[in-house]
């Protein structure tokens, strides 16, 4: 893997708004998180593989909370019921390894720490969004739409 570089990351934060008479809360609108937080609640990247056959190719990872769900509640814990099941009787498949998890954290851990050394401020989006609109753009630079499908990075499966 390419070394992540913050020109290929982008970072929100939710912020709360008022639609259709309903009030939707920002993440500063916790008490338990201080008015003035930078911390992201939405991360895009840009990852490569640098071998002959990924050359070039991005990888575009994005992930939050609070983001636009076209999932019905019903599915997701049904879709979690099955997980479980599936962990209980054994299935490894699912589920990442350690070394997996450690390597994830080698990759993302550095642009993190700068991220935070920098204080770059999170780019806000609206509660139940897509997400920031820096995310589109990072996207774009690449010649890419960014996919709404729903993905795990800590359990192997995909919701569509």
């Amino acid at each position: 893997m390419r070394t992540l570089q913050v020109d290929d990351v982008v970072i929100g934060q939710y912020k709360g708004h008022s639609k259709g008479g309903k009030t939707y809360p920002s993440y500063t609108d916790d008490p338990q998180v201080p008015n003035n937080s930078l911390t992201p609640t939405f991360a895009a990247a840009a990852m490569f593989i640098d071998n002959s056959r990924w050359d070039s190719v991005p990888f575009l990872l994005k992930a939050g909370k609070a983001l636009h769900s076209k999932w019905y509640t019903k599915e997701i814990p049904n879709a979690y019921e099955r997980l479980l099941l599936d962990a209980i009787s054994g299935e490894r498949r699912l589920f990442i390894r350690s070394d997996e998890l450690d390597a994830a954290w080698a990759l993302f851990t550095p642009v993190m720490k700068e991220l935070e050394e920098k204080h770059v401020a999170p780019e806000l989006y609206l509660y139940g969004s897509r997400g920031p609109v820096g995310a589109h753009y990072l996207a774009a630079k690449y010649n890419k739409r960014m996919s709404s499908t729903i993905y795990s990075p800590l359990l192997k499966f995909t919701l569509e």
